[in-house]
């Protein structure tokens, strides 16, 4: 059975070693990774396909790694919250959104709402705050 994982990985580079562990081991179809704090030229794992918001204009923090092989289609959020998103086929099509609330920001419910409408149902959003 395929699997999703959420992790507030609190720096993708300085925890890569422990993400390819967790994914060995897991082999999850897609994890939702946020505090990513991506540089220029950052890759993924070997076997994934790394998503960020579309542009990358969040800094990174919000990201999809989907396995290799998983068929999926990213979605192109109108939001000005760190989120990424795509519609997965696993045994059955849902969406998945990871999601970034930095914690002393605030977050309306009106821009929620609106991000919410953007996913094709039945959506799992994975984030924190």
């Amino acid at each position: 059975m395929d699997s999703v994982v959420q992790w507030n990985i609190c720096g993708f580079r300085s925890n890569f070693e422990e993400l390819k562990l967790l994914l060995n081991l897991s082999q999850s179809a897609v994890v939702a990774l946020q505090e990513c704090r991506l540089g220029e030229g950052q890759v993924p794992p070997w076997g994934y396909t790394l998503l960020l918001p579309q542009g990358g204009s969040q800094g990174g923090e919000a990201a999809l790694l989907i396995r290799n092989g998983t068929r999926f289609l990213e979605i192109d959020l109108r939001t000005g919250l760190h989120a990424a998103a795509a519609t997965i086929s696993l045994e059955k099509t849902l969406t998945v959104c990871s999601l970034y609330l930095p914690p002393n920001s605030q977050v309306s419910k009106i821009s929620l709402a609106e991000l919410f409408e953007q996913l094709p149902k039945p959506f799992l959003v994975l984030g924190l705050k």
